[in-house]
């Protein structure tokens, strides 16, 4: 830490040196150039962003398009990621949800163009907004509103992040177009036998203009992309300590339970589409109508190969000993995910002397399904004895002795079971809202508005069983079930597993010839078909006033908005064997003042304070009266939803200082503090025998809902309002140009670093712990150059480790996710004007997702790798 900010403070001495060389030279967007060469590219989208951060009445950071109406990544997720305090959590490789502040990404509001886009997800409870749905070719601007104001909803505790789609408007040209096309190549190649993996690639493109003398304008975008990619990895479930044995000789240690490796396959493709049309009559009248369409089709492929790790074990060293016989498993799950999120906006401004008004109606709907084939094959206690090591990493090595059987013959695994499972969400919104503004005179001006917002949600999810037959079946009955053994590398090591093909199961199961080797499960019905579905309809009321006023250099921003949310929800409990449609909801009134203050020392040196209210909506599925339940190889999770959860409010203080030496230098550190109270947390408890199973879930309703012959353990969960969360933290910012410190021949170097250290806990009935999925430390740094007709970069963006999951009853199976770092650079040239090739890598470095347990970095649960993607493309403007 001590490291990494020296050289963040030298990065900050740097730009202030710089800045101080040029403070007698300002320079504008139309008089700042390098070695002759007007700003374009990644640099004008720099200095957009900077533009926008130093104009804005609160606390923000900012994203702007290029000169083509690019935004420097493929999608609007890897861009944020750039930005101080923002993180994104990475999921298979790719940057998903927004973590603003360290912040829960439920807890923040994502909106396109202002409006709620709500969530195709069931991921995450139904709030979370995927943004790697949206690609940047169709996006002009990006903006992370850290402190509302009160004409902003007041959904997201951490803060709202602003889309912008493209406007006709944005450019005085009458016409205009542009197109970007990339093909990509994977370091990681699929093996042979593997399913699926191609190159990658992806398409976008605008095209705008204008008509009736520049009075109506039009403008359709869109993007594509395709990409299929490996990602093998290791797991190590539920470690155990072992005590010393004097009888056995065992030294004692630390040991998973399982441990299994992943040959997984993900395939994603993504559409957007965006069009707008916009008339302006006159300088005082504007009407608009606008839509936006992504979707989102995602497999997922893993062939999964599991060792039990959990008889006779016995340490001989602390990481190396012997171990007795234990089962094999493989399974095979293929899901295949399709999302789709459709916005349509119409509205319009009137300006009247010194009265401006603005409307807006929104409709949004959004859509998953996600149905998944799963099919478990396992043996009894066959296998072994051996001997195993442990490297530092967390990685379990087990070796068989001599003689003993195949581990991956197939015809000794024989089938336990095969689930089909489906899950529909579709997600409904309507919103309108009226705002009017008063220019009283030149430095007052009120705004007042209303909005309504309605979402109705369901989910509806289905569970087909298949157990054993009369016939026995095994991994190798039939030979297309199997596609070869093979041997899972990855960096930390190298792990047994065997290729399935899921569709030759599917198929054979379809086969009536093939019926005596299939059972249907009928036992468990209510939660196969009722438990996990609800339909919830969330209505917004609010209405707000608010005022600005400048006092010479000092601008206050005052106001107030009130939210009325009404919830009412329905969900499934089993009654008398029976499920039973029950409904709930609950209703509350949320009051939230705001104070702003914005002074400008200087002409380039502001000082901004805040004090505003925020709230926190609990998810969508922790709130209905609902269960989901799941089981793999014994061990099951039920998660049970809880109606009287209420939202969650916060008092956040901010306060910074900016400094903005040119069009091109940007200084800020900003501190904020956050306190939050009724805050919500995921709790579960853990019961191991069949006794204490069966009485947990007779308390919770449900005796006789779930099978539990078989189970050696059952993970209940739920989620509960944990009384009070503080959070605190430091953000630094710096970016310039280092022409003066360069000779003349490498004019156009720049930098830009941020940094962010949180500090946070939360108290859960009397114990403090910290908050749940916030990184401490963040940090991103990037080195670009920009001249000669080139435009490169080079960065950097890491954060550390942070607590994802809580077992109140044993601190020793909580589970931290790895901290993650990765670099990623990029190069264009332009050929000639407004043609550009470029070349893109991805995750240099390598760098894996990782979990660990009980606080223990080497009782790792997880190492998995994407590798580096490289891209080659070109972009074309007119």
């Amino acid at each position: 830490m001590i490291r990494q900010s020296l050289l963040l403070s030298s990065a900050i001495l740097l730009a202030g040196q710089h800045a101080s060389a040029q403070d007698n030279q300002p320079a504008s967007e139309d008089e700042f150039k390098l070695d002759k060469v007007v700003v374009e590219g990644t640099l004008l989208s720099r200095q957009r962003g900077i533009e926008d951060k130093r104009d804005a009445l609160q606390i923000i950071e900012a994203l702007g398009a290029d000169e083509l109406g690019q935004l420097p990544d493929k999608n609007v997720g890897e861009s944020l990621n750039r930005l101080a305090g923002v993180s994104m959590l990475v999921e298979k490789g790719e940057g998903r949800y927004v973590q603003i502040r360290g912040i829960n990404p439920s807890l923040n509001n994502v909106t396109i163009n202002g409006a709620n886009i709500g969530s195709p997800e069931t991921e995450g409870g139904g709030r979370n907004a995927p943004l790697d749905i949206i690609a940047g070719g169709v996006l002009g601007s990006v903006q992370v509103i850290k402190a509302p104001t009160a004409d902003m909803d007041a959904q997201g505790i951490g803060g709202t992040v602003n889309v912008e789609t493209k406007s006709p408007f944005d450019r005085p040209d009458d016409f205009y177009g542009y197109l970007t096309a990339r093909y990509g190549f994977e370091e990681i190649e699929p093996e042979s036998n593997a399913y699926g993996g191609e190159d990658p690639y992806g398409i976008d493109g605008t095209l705008s203009g204008k008509a009736m003398d520049g009075k109506f304008g039009w403008l359709v975008g869109g993007s594509w992309s395709d990409r299929e990619y490996i990602a093998p990895g290791y797991y190590g479930d539920d470690w155990l300590s072992y005590d010393a044995d004097p009888v056995t000789g065992s030294v004692g240690g630390s040991a998973p339970q399982n441990v299994k490796n992943n040959y997984y396959v993900i395939g994603r493709e993504r559409l957007n589409l965006n069009g707008m049309v916009e008339l302006r009559p006159d300088t005082n009248s504007r009407y608009f109508a606008r839509a936006f369409y992504g979707s989102w089709d995602e497999y997922q492929h893993r062939n999964r190969y599991e060792q039990n790790f959990d008889n006779d074990i016995v340490f001989d060293t602390p990481t190396s000993g012997t171990v007795g016989l234990n089962r094999i498993a493989a399974n095979i799950r293929l899901e295949d995910a399709e999302k789709k999120v459709f916005s349509f906006a119409a509205g319009g401004e009137n300006i009247i002397d010194a009265f401006t008004l603005n409307y807006e109606v929104i409709a949004n709907q959004n859509e998953i399904s996600e149905p998944y084939s799963y099919w478990e094959w396992r043996s009894g206690r066959d296998f072994g004895p051996g001997t195993f090591t442990i490297s530092g990493d967390g990685i379990v090595d087990i070796t068989p002795d001599a003689g003993t059987p195949d581990r991956q013959d197939p015809s000794l695994l024989p089938f336990r079971r095969a689930r089909f499972k489906n899950s529909d969400m579709q997600e409904d919104g309507l919103t309108g809202q009226l705002d009017l503004r008063w220019d009283m005179d030149e430095v007052t001006w009120f705004k007042t508005g209303v909005k309504a917002r309605q979402t109705d949600r369901s989910w509806d999810h289905e569970t087909l069983r298949f157990d054993p037959g009369t016939s026995d079946l095994d991994l190798g009955t039939s030979p297309a079930f199997t596609n070869g053994a093979f041997t899972n590398c990855f960096e930390k090591g190298c792990a047994p597993n065997i290729f399935m093909d899921v569709d030759a199961m599917d198929a054979f199961l379809a086969d009536p010839a093939n019926a005596a080797y299939f059972e249907l499960n009928e036992g468990a019905t209510f939660v196969q078909d009722y438990a996990a579905d609800y339909d919830i309809t969330e209505t917004v009321l609010a209405a707000y006033l608010m005022g600005v006023r400048e006092f010479g250099p000092l601008e206050l921003i005052g106001g107030v908005r009130v939210e009325a949310t009404d919830v009412d929800s329905q969900g499934y409990l089993l009654e008398d064997g029976e499920a039973q449609r029950i409904s709930d909801g609950g209703d509350y009134v949320t009051v939230l003042p705001s104070l702003l203050a914005n002074y400008n020392v200087t002409e380039d040196l502001i000082l901004r304070a805040s004090v505003t209210r925020a709230l926190g909506r609990p998810d969508f599925d922790a709130i209905a009266p609902r269960s989901s339940y799941s089981e793999e190889l014994g061990i099951a999770g039920l998660s049970i939803g809880n109606p009287e959860l209420e939202a969650r409010v916060s008092w956040n203080y901010d306060a910074s200082i900016e400094w903005y030496p040119n069009d091109l230098t940007l200084l800020s550190a900003a501190v904020f503090y956050k306190d939050i109270s009724d805050d919500l947390v995921g709790v579960s408890e853990r019961y191991t025998t069949t006794d204490t199973i069966n009485a947990a879930l007779a308390a919770r309703g449900l005796a006789g809902a779930v099978d539990t012959t078989g189970l050696t353990e059952l993970n209940i969960s739920t989620t509960i309002n944990a009384g009070s969360s503080e959070l605190k933290g430091l953000e630094l910012i710096a970016q310039t140009q280092l022409d003066p410190f360069l000779p003349d021949a490498l004019d156009g170097f720049g930098v830009s670093a941020s940094a962010t250290f949180l500090d946070g806990e939360t108290e859960v009935n009397g114990q403090t712990l910290p908050l749940l999925n916030q990184a401490e430390q963040t940090y991103a740094f990037t080195a670009f150059y920009q001249n000669h007709g080139f435009d490169a970069s080079v960065s950097y963006a890491y954060n550390d480790s942070f607590l994802t999951d809580v077992n109140l009853n044993d601190s020793s199976v909580n589970l931290d996710q790895g901290e993650f770092g990765r670099w990623d650079a990029k190069v264009s040239y332009e050929v000639m004007p407004d043609f550009k090739i470029f070349a893109e890598a991805v995750n240099i470095n390598n760098e894996p997702t990782s979990e660990f347990q009980g606080g223990d970095e080497q009782q790792r649960t997880e190492w998995e790798y994407v590798g580096q993607t490289l891209y080659l493309g070109f972009s074309y403007g007119f």
